[in-house]
C-alpha cells in the first residue's frame, strides 16, 4: 500500500474537516434509511448536469469540465491509481 501525504493551510484543513463531517452524517443518515428510501434520496441528489469547476490561479481561471465515457472498462479508481503512479514517485 502506498501512503501519501498532504501538506494543508489551515484552511484546506478546515474545509476538509468539514466536508469529511458532512460525508459521515450523510452516511449516518442513508444507512438508516430503507433500501428503497435510499436510492430515491440518491436519485434526487445526484447532479443533473456535468460536473465542472472553476478555479483561480495566479490571475489565470481554469475550468475543469468531467465526462464519463459509456465504453470507458477503467475504474474512477483504477484511473486515478495509474495516474498517480504514473506521476508520483516515492
Amino acid at each position: 500500500m502506498n501512503i501519501i501525504r498532504l501538506e494543508l493551510t489551515e484552511q484546506e484543513a478546515k474545509i476538509c474537516d468539514e466536508v469529511m463531517k458532512k460525508v459521515e452524517e450523510t452516511a449516518i443518515f442513508l444507512a438508516d434509511l430503507s433500501p428503497t428510501d435510499r436510492l430515491d434520496w440518491l436519485r434526487a441528489h445526484q447532479y443533473s448536469h456535468p460536473i465542472s469547476f472553476e478555479r483561480e490561479i495566479d490571475g489565470t481561471v481554469y475550468t475543469v469540465y468531467a465526462h464519463f465515457s459509456e465504453k470507458a472498462t477503467e475504474t474512477a479508481e483504477g484511473k486515478v491509481n495509474r495516474i498517480l503512479n504514473q506521476n508520483i514517485t516515492l
